[in-house]
């Protein structure tokens, strides 16, 4: 990913003002959460540090406050963020990691092999059942080719029921299986005493689609990389758009193939939002580099240093097409990780050569102005007085609810296995989101 050259040329950069030296440790996806915790309970010397839920980590008192640090060092980093997302990501009033969000809402988005879709003769997708028409001709017609391979069972779940009915405004309580939310009143639901005719309904179409050979019979155990190496004709992507790697990984592995997407997202949608971020930088409690690593994330929140790190070597990896927008050199693509280092709304361009629509799409998401303040916006959950159910859950998901999503299991055989497995842990978790959730609405008044 020509990583080096980025990190050579960011180190130059600062040399003479901050003199930075950079140690990077990427982490595969299946292990990051393990070492993560390893390398926090372990103390090990680690200036600053990604995580995609710490909070955790924040109640173990693991990371250091960063208002006054970065009130001295990080005008930056405030000045590319605005107040929803700064605000909706403190902690009891602190802020212990910098959100790294460029989305007011987490897109997603089914990614569609376009050149299957167009030699099969379907005009481009534009509603769910079309979607299905499709998967279900691949099914006939491209045998070698799986029609559907999802990742994972977060995009087919509970996110899918409530866009196809977005005024339900239903979305899961963080990673907790079986636990929802919906119609912003403050409330908690379990699928067990309140299964919502949305979320049963799209546990069923999940089933028949799995029973009749559209979603791939090891749909648990793959995830979208299936769709770049060319085995799947439908994936889901947390995008708008097709990005640069799938593309052109895609067209690697099968020359002559084409990607497009389909979303059930449009512009004119009247969305709440928490403004919550899926990603944070934070400092280690025990860094010695503690002033140093916040001024190192300023320099990174500056548009030329964000350019760099972000989109790599300008004119030999990207070209730079006007405000906010980028072209990537396909002959030498860099494809940046700024998810993990300083995402922000403010800097982060849209590639300029997705289509009008997508851009449009991107451009939408990143206006705070363009949504509704949810109820739970400004509230985070501590889950350590139900750690160790919070734990059983996850293994209970793991085995009975991620089949259930995935139509593996009958819905209410599925729905049976799981209640007896994680009730009583789904109950107290629950009981304790919202026993906080009520005090923090009333603290609000």
């Amino acid at each position: 990913m020509n990583w080096d050259e980025v990190k050579a040329e960011m180190e130059k950069r600062m040399a003479g003002s901050l003199n930075v030296k950079l140690n990077v440790v990427f982490i595969p996806w299946s292990d990051v959460r393990q070492k993560r915790q390893v390398a926090l309970s372990s103390a090990e010397d680690y200036d600053l540090i990604w995580d995609n839920d710490p909070a955790q980590n924040i109640a173990a008192g693991l990371y250091e406050p960063l208002d006054d640090l970065i009130d001295k060092y990080g005008p930056d980093i405030k000045a590319v963020r605005s107040k929803e997302l700064m605000d909706a990501n403190k902690v009891n009033g602190k802020l212990y990691s910098v959100p790294l969000e460029v989305n007011f809402i987490r897109p997603w988005t089914f990614v569609i092999r376009k050149d299957i879709r167009e030699k099969l003769g379907f005009k481009p997708i534009t509603s769910y059942d079309e979607l299905i028409d499709f998967m279900y001709a691949v099914k006939e017609k491209e045998p070698g080719l799986t029609p559907y391979i999802p990742n994972g069972s977060e995009h087919i779940g509970l996110k899918l029921a409530g866009m196809l009915d977005p005024s339900a405004n239903l979305a899961s309580v963080l990673n907790y299986p079986g636990s929802y939310t919906k119609g912003n009143d403050g409330k908690v639901y379990n699928i067990f005493d309140n299964m919502d005719p949305l979320i049963m309904s799209t546990l069923e179409q999940n089933r028949k689609l799995y029973k009749d050979g559209i979603l791939a019979k090891d749909a648990l155990t793959l995830n979208n990389s299936e769709f770049t190496k060319g085995k799947a004709a439908v994936s889901t992507f947390n995008d708008f758009g097709v990005n640069l790697s799938t593309r052109t990984t895609l067209e690697k592995s099968v020359p002559g193939a084409a990607a497009e997407t389909f979303t059930l997202y449009s512009t004119d949608m009247k969305l709440n939002s928490t403004y919550k971020a899926g990603n944070f930088i934070a400092v280690p409690v025990v860094s010695k580099n503690k002033e140093r690593a916040v001024q190192f994330l300023n320099w990174l929140n500056q548009k030329d240093n964000y350019d760099l790190l972000a989109y790599g070597i300008k004119r030999k990896n990207w070209v730079d097409v006007g405000e906010g927008l980028y072209k990537p050199i396909q002959a030498n693509p860099y494809p940046g990780i700024p998810f993990a280092w300083g995402w922000n709304p403010k800097l982060d361009r849209i590639d300029a050569s997705l289509p009008a629509d997508v851009i449009a799409l991107n451009k939408w998401e990143r206006d705070p102005s363009h949504f509704t303040p949810d109820i739970l916006a400004g509230f985070t959950f501590d889950p350590s007085p139900v750690a160790g159910e919070v734990a059983q859950l996850n293994n209970a998901g793991t085995e009975f609810y991620n089949p259930l999503v995935m139509g593996v299991t009958e819905p209410r055989e599925g729905l049976a296995m799981f209640k007896k497995a994680a009730y009583d842990n789904v109950k107290k978790v629950q009981a304790e989101y919202q026993k906080q959730l009520d005090a923090f609405l009333v603290s609000k008044k």
